[in-house]
């Protein structure tokens, strides 16, 4: 310890150069690639950067931002940058040195002058750092926040199909609506992961916020991955990760029209999903099932990847494949003994993250985000064109002259296209489609 110190300072741009020469960490969260992009557009907040330094060399850089301080109650309160919106957050540092790491930074933390309550949030128990806060000696609470399905791959497809659905009618069935689709016309997927892959798919990448901003019309999706205002910075964030290597998007084409999307980042040797979305009007086709056979199939196939992680959530598409689990927790820690404010946050921020771990149990914050999804589809609703359709039906004895071409469908709205492909799916021919109707043949 006697070789050891911290150094505190508050410059994005001393962060990011500190981050982009200190590139030892694997978790795409805290790489120079996502941070460079994160803070230039979320450029706003009390940030305190910390050094840790081991006989002159810097072992580990500790993002934090001061949520709360007073000087006249000498009281801080720290949580990591990216609160809510990273995940795995974690010091960054090597693995092995986690724990030294910690140790050396808490005894900081108790020199200064002022009272610390840090809240820690999003650490996964497969992290080094969740074994660490663990034996933390200081008064701490520890709060189970959420399951994170994931998978692991085997180098044979088919051995991990039928280890997933064990089914073979399941099977056969997940075949059929991956059938039903590649029959529409020139169907493929394409997955980018790097810089060469990125420049030769700029136009696929393009479509997929149209594909996001649909699906979820009418869904309270925290991401706003579809948004017109978040687009300068997603659009950014991608091609920072790409080029960076910390990300891979698998995409599902149909007619050169993106239909289905799955928006990863790249942790070694894991894939943590984190942002899907597939083209609503394929509802009958359950195209988003089908486009994680088909990622998943390439993965086996490639053996570049270990582990599938579906992140944070416990939507009931990530259960019918993930059959193990991994757990996000959050702990509070009080590095204060004689502090009587510094105790009185501690406790009112215990009692506040117990009472939304309780309703996130009981499923009130999911029927919370079902009610503003109902919401913006009143919203949207008055703002959406009339997309009234006439349906005719005609014998099968007239010719059809309707020869199927997404990519001249897309721009009808999502309920035309919609009662277009089930017709397809159904066995029916399409005669002819406008605006106003569509004719087709049985």
């Amino acid at each position: 310890m006697n070789n050891t110190k911290v150094i505190c300072y508050h410059e994005v741009e001393r962060l990011l150069n500190n981050v982009r020469d200190f590139d030892v960490s694997e978790n795409p969260f805290l790489s120079y690639a996502f941070l460079s992009v994160y803070l230039k557009y979320h450029p706003h907040g009390n940030f305190y950067f910390f050094n840790v330094i081991e006989n002159d060399k810097v072992i580990a850089i500790i993002p934090f931002e001061c949520t709360f301080e007073s000087s006249l109650l000498y009281v801080k309160k720290f949580r990591f940058i990216g609160y809510r919106n990273f995940n795995y957050e974690q010091y960054i540092c090597l693995d092995k040195d986690m724990e030294k790491v910690h140790n050396i930074f808490m005894s900081y933390l108790k020199t200064q002058k002022y009272s610390v309550v840090l809240n820690i949030y999003d650490i996964n128990n497969a992290s080094p750092l969740y074994g660490v806060l663990e034996k933390d000696v200081h008064p701490n609470r520890k709060l189970q926040l959420y399951a994170c399905p994931c998978l692991h791959f085997t180098e044979n497809f088919d051995e991990f199909f039928k280890n997933v659905y064990t089914s073979a009618k399941k099977r056969t069935e997940l075949k059929k609506f991956q059938r039903k689709v590649s029959e529409l016309g020139d169907f493929k997927i394409v997955n980018v992961e790097d810089k060469a892959g990125y420049d030769a798919n700029m136009n696929y990448l393009n479509q997929i916020y149209k594909v996001h901003s649909e699906r979820f019309a009418d869904v309270y999706a925290t991401s706003f991955f579809g948004s017109e205002k978040m687009r300068p910075y997603y659009s950014e964030l991608i091609k920072s990760l790409m080029y960076g290597e910390k990300a891979h998007i698998s995409l599902l084409i149909l007619d050169e029209v993106v239909i289905a999307f799955i928006f990863c980042l790249t942790n070694g040797k894991v894939l943590i999903d984190w942002i899907p979305a597939f083209d609503p009007a394929f509802a009958k086709y359950s195209l988003g099932i089908v486009q994680y056979k088909m990622l998943f199939e390439e993965i086996c196939n490639q053996g570049k990847y270990q582990l599938f992680d579906y992140s944070k959530g416990s939507s009931v598409y990530k259960r019918k494949w993930a059959k193990e689990e991994t757990y996000n927790y959050q702990f509070l820690i009080n590095l204060s003994r004689w502090n009587p404010f510094a105790w009185l946050f501690y406790a009112i921020d215990k009692a506040k993250f117990t009472f939304k771990v309780y309703l996130r149990n009981k499923g009130l914050l999911s029927w919370i985000k079902h009610k503003l999804g109902e919401m913006l589809s009143f919203i949207h609703r008055d703002k959406k064109e009339d997309s009234t359709l006439r349906v005719k039906t005609i014998s099968l004895q007239e010719e059809s002259t309707f020869k199927f071409n997404y990519a001249k469908l897309n721009n009808l709205p999502v309920e035309n296209r919609e009662v277009i492909l089930t017709a397809l799916y159904q066995g029916e021919k399409v005669v002819s489609v406008s605006k106003e109707e569509i004719v087709l043949a049985k």
